[in-house]
């Protein structure tokens, strides 16, 4: 009979990949891992990983019983989720998503959740595609929302919409600079561009500009949108922006749109590929469906 202890250690140690980072994800001794870990193995009486120093990798059998192992314990999250939901208090949800989602598209979709489901906690978490795969995969976050597809086996993926930018600069820059009558004079003026999370060149950056095909003067890296609004609201540069963020801008003329190639990101949905979720999850994302249709 397999024991729920030793099973939940070796999950942890399955997705660290290193029994001392597992130890401090259960907030355990090294050695309590190893000697879980020892005796699961003996009573199932298969090796589950190969040790290479400090890394440890599966074998074929701790593949195929991490997968029945994640299984298991979505079982018991889920049943201590509808006991929650009985409760006064509710689960928090972990959600991993880009600052301009959290400020721009969640706060109406977020309001009419707290309207159905009064109580409801969230927490929201900026993270890189790198460190939300991560967290997702070792369930540090429940579900998270990314501008592209991310490329790991043990994700799935739903695309939810599209936002669509455009290049904007205040008039404060284009009367120092000259107004751009074409897309080749709007590649001159000084941009604020996101920081790259890929090194390859030909990856989209993640304002939607192909960065890859077309040269603009990148001046500023930030990796925030809040500050390339307020970078091109200043006058200090152009940046690219959703329209759907920048409505309000555009209608007083804070903000005018230039010339330039057809920008936008997709937003997709992303989960750990198994992992049940609660209601509030799907009413999250159709939220966040209907808010995109908005902006598009």
């Amino acid at each position: 009979m397999i024991d729920l202890y030793q099973l939940r250690t070796f999950l942890a140690a399955a997705r660290e990949q290193n029994f001392a980072r597992a130890a401090r994800a259960l907030h355990v001794s090294p050695p309590a891992v190893s000697q879980s870990v020892a005796l699961l193995e003996r009573s199932a009486g298969r090796k589950l990983f190969r040790r290479e120093g400090r890394r440890v990798t599966l074998t074929a059998e701790g593949v195929a019983l991490k997968l029945h192992a994640e299984r298991i314990f979505d079982e018991v999250s889920a049943a201590e989720r509808d006991l929650a939901g009985a409760a006064p208090e509710a689960a928090t949800l972990r959600l991993v998503v880009r600052e301009m989602i959290t400020n721009h598209l969640l706060p109406p979709v977020l309001a009419e959740l707290e309207k159905r489901r009064p109580g409801t906690r969230v927490g929201l978490h900026a993270l890189d595609p790198r460190a939300m795969t991560d967290a997702l995969l070792k369930d540090r976050a429940d579900f998270g929302y990314w501008y592209a597809p991310i490329d790991d086996d043990g994700l799935s993926s739903v695309l939810l919409g599209r936002i669509r930018s455009r290049v904007y600069a205040a008039p404060a820059l284009l009367r120092r600079l000259g107004r751009p009558r074409t897309p080749a004079q709007t590649l001159r003026l000084p941009f604020v561009a996101p920081r790259p999370f890929e090194e390859d060149p030909a990856v989209v950056s993640a304002d939607g500009f192909p960065d890859g095909r077309l040269r603009r003067d990148v001046r500023y890296r930030a990796e925030l949108f809040e500050t390339h609004r307020v970078f091109a609201l200043s006058g200090l540069c152009a940046a690219v922006l959703p329209d759907g963020a920048v409505e309000d801008e555009r209608r007083r003329g804070r903000l005018i749109a230039l010339p330039g190639p057809a920008l936008g990101r997709e937003v997709y949905f992303f989960k750990r590929k198994g992992r049940v979720l609660p209601a509030a999850a799907e009413e999250i994302n159709s939220g966040l469906r209907r808010e995109l249709a908005n902006w598009g």
